[in-house]
């Protein structure tokens, strides 16, 4: 990663922001057309919806899904993203959605995000977390979102979608992209909170909740 959001050369930062504002508030504009032209319904554990703060998780596949679903839903919700520069679209683009960006990868600087995040957790903030992102391998749980759980004490709500007409985009993941008019259902799971206790068993059981 040669360059982060906070070392973009002086001489190019005007035309990275200038296109990075415009890719993500563009982007932000077609998911609220998308999310106003699709037929959104939720299954399962509707209950549960709203009734707290939680860590929703989703596999990486599904963010376009989710994007859609819930274009202004984020009230009190922090997401974890990476520093790079390629990345700045995603970051204004989320804050449009009304999402607080924490900035962390790898490293002590990753540490010190989930840090942050377990902090805003414990205050009655929600996060959404890819347990197999952002490089895969697809379907494959790693375990950070368990340790956020653990260390906040706030339950995991594990989430799939069902969309009936989609454009998959060639990602490594293959993201499927829900086209107008679809029929987009979201599938609510149960309840997982982990304890040091049930550690590895709450991994087996958010693996096939998803």
């Amino acid at each position: 990663m040669r360059y982060r959001v906070d070392n973009v050369p002086r001489v190019w930062r005007p035309c990275w922001l200038g296109f990075s504002w415009t890719v993500g508030a563009v982007t932000c504009l077609l998911l609220l057309m998308l999310h106003a032209s699709c037929k959104i319904t939720m299954e399962g554990r509707i209950d549960l919806w709203r009734r707290g703060n939680f860590i929703y998780s989703l596999w990486h596949r599904f963010w376009f899904l989710w994007a859609v679903s819930f274009a202004r839903s984020h009230r009190r919700h922090a997401w974890m993203q990476h520093p790079a520069a390629y990345m700045k679209p995603v970051h204004i683009g989320l804050r449009l959605m009304g999402i607080r960006v924490l900035l962390g990868s790898g490293g002590e600087e990753g540490r010190e995000a989930a840090n942050d995040l377990v902090g805003l957790l414990c205050q009655g903030w929600s996060t959404v977390i890819s347990p197999d992102g952002p490089y895969g391998p697809q379907g494959v749980l790693k375990k950070g979102v368990l340790h956020i759980a653990l260390q906040s004490r706030v339950p995991i709500l594990p989430v799939r979608f069902i969309a009936s007409r989609t454009f998959v985009l060639p990602s490594w993941d293959r993201k499927p992209l829900p086209l107008p008019f679809s029929r987009l259902t979201i599938v609510i799971g149960e309840l997982i909170a982990v304890t040091e206790s049930n550690f590895e068993q709450a991994a087996e059981l958010l693996v096939k909740k998803m």
